[in-house]
């Protein structure tokens, strides 16, 4: 493979690369709009649950009550409950979620960075390259890429 056939190939990568970084942050701000909501609506239904709470207690007292009364108040309340326990839980699945992408969002940085970087050093040793061979003291571009391949053996180490 020729070096700019390499070099290319290395070009392709980086615009993957960003691609995916983009949809990685678009859906961490996806993340953090739900979590946001969640919260908001856990909030609203605290309130909520309190007033309502007060009005069923209001309407108890005002009237004289039977067990059976007193029974669906209690079931009322336990429902409520129940309710805000799924309300919380959707919400710690949704921070999941968040951490995730935040993590995600990360190592999509990193491997950007790093096909950045690798083609940064083709782009020199093309451009070296290129000086060699115009000065007439180069050498032929499979002793390069022998070379290349030396150097990432080595710098794998």
């Amino acid at each position: 493979m020729s070096l700019e056939k390499l070099k290319e190939l290395r070009k392709r990568r980086k615009e993957g690369a960003t691609i995916a970084l983009q949809k990685s942050k678009e859906y961490l701000l996806a993340c953090e709009r739900e979590a946001a909501e969640k919260y908001n609506e856990l909030q609203q239904y605290g309130q909520w649950r309190l007033q309502h709470q007060e009005e069923l207690f209001s309407q108890l007292q005002a009237e004289s009550f039977s067990p059976d009364d007193l029974g669906r108040y209690m079931s009322n309340i336990e429902g409520m409950k129940v309710k805000k326990s799924q309300l919380e839980e959707g919400l710690e699945e949704i921070k999941l979620k968040y951490q995730q992408a935040e993590q995600s969002l990360s190592e999509r940085k990193a491997a950007l960075s790093m096909i950045t970087k690798k083609l940064e050093k083709l782009s020199e040793i093309i451009d070296i390259k290129k000086k060699e061979l115009s000065s007439g003291d180069g050498l032929k571009e499979e002793d390069v890429i022998d070379e290349i391949v030396a150097f990432r053996a080595a710098s794998a180490r």
